[in-house]
C-alpha cells in the first residue's frame, strides 16, 4: 500500500506540475484571498478548517477491527505561485483511533475502543484543474500527544506508543464561494506502537507482549472557510 500511494504521488506531481508550465498565470483560482495585494495569483491567503474523520489502521496482528469516527479541526495557509499551482501548509488537531482487538500474540481480545490525539503539519502542492475544483497531495507529520482508552488515560511510552508519525495525503477540494468542500486520504507510514520491545498490555489484560505493527489510516471530509487578509 506504501508503494502503490508513493507511485500515486510523484504521478500527480509529475502531471500536475506539467499542467501548470502548459497554463502559467491562468484565469484558474481556488480562493480570491488577497484581491492581489500580496500576489498576482488567486491562491493566497489563510482560512480554517474542519471535519468529519473515518479513521481504521492497518498492518499485521489486527483482526475484526472496526473503524473509529472522530474529527478534525484547525487551520491553514496558502501561498499561489500562479494562479494553477499553490502549497498549502496546515495546522490540525486530528482524533484518529480504533474500535477493535487490536493485539500481540499474548493480549485476549477485547472490545474497547482507543483514541488517538494527534497534532498534525500537513504541507501540500495544490493544483487547481478548474476553476472552482482543486487537487491536493503532499507529506504530513505528525505528534501523538494524548492517548485513551474510554475514560482512562494510557501512558505512551509505557504503553509503547510512538509518539512521532509521518506520512502522505492526497483529496480534492470543490470551491463554493469563500468556502472549499473537500475529502482526502490520510495514509501514516510510522507505526502506531514501537515493535522493537515488549510493552504492557494496552487492553489492561495484566501480560506484556510486543505491540502490533499497525499504521494509522483516515479518510477525511471537511469544510475550509477562507478569510481575507
Amino acid at each position: 500500500m506504501k508503494k502503490s500511494l508513493l507511485f500515486l504521488l510523484l504521478a500527480l506531481t509529475s502531471t500536475t506540475a506539467a499542467f501548470a508550465q502548459a497554463r502559467p498565470g491562468g484565469s484558474l483560482s481556488s480562493k480570491d484571498y488577497t484581491g492581489g495585494k500580496s500576489t498576482e495569483s488567486g491562491n493566497t491567503g489563510f482560512g480554517v478548517k474542519g471535519g468529519y474523520n473515518f479513521s481504521r489502521p492497518y498492518g499485521e496482528g489486527i483482526t475484526n477491527v472496526s473503524a473509529y469516527h472522530n474529527f478534525h479541526a484547525g487551520v491553514y495557509g496558502q501561498f499561489g505561485f500562479n494562479n494553477f499551482s499553490s502549497m498549502q501548509v496546515e495546522l490540525l488537531f486530528n482524533r484518529k483511533g480504533y474500535n477493535s482487538d487490536i493485539r500481540g500474540a499474548n493480549v485476549p481480545t477485547t472490545n474497547k475502543t482507543t483514541r488517538l490525539d494527534y497534532v498534525e503539519l500537513p504541507i501540500l502542492y495544490v493544483a487547481n484543474l478548474t476553476d472552482n475544483f482543486s487537487v491536493h497531495v503532499g507529506p504530513q507529520v505528525s505528534l501523538l500527544i494524548l492517548a485513551k482508552q474510554g475514560d482512562t488515560n494510557l501512558g505512551l511510552a509505557e504503553k509503547g506508543f510512538n509518539t512521532f508519525d509521518y506520512g502522505g495525503i492526497i483529496g480534492a477540494a470543490y470551491r463554493v464561494g469563500p468556502a472549499k468542500i473537500g475529502a482526502r486520504y490520510d495514509l501514516s507510514f510510522g507505526k502506531i506502537f514501537d515493535t522493537s520491545k515488549t510493552y504492557p498490555d494496552v487492553n489492561g489484560g495484566g501480560t506484556s507482549a510486543t505491540p502490533p505493527a499497525v499504521h494509522n489510516q483516515v479518510v477525511q471530509l471537511y469544510v475550509s472557510l477562507g478569510l481575507r487578509q
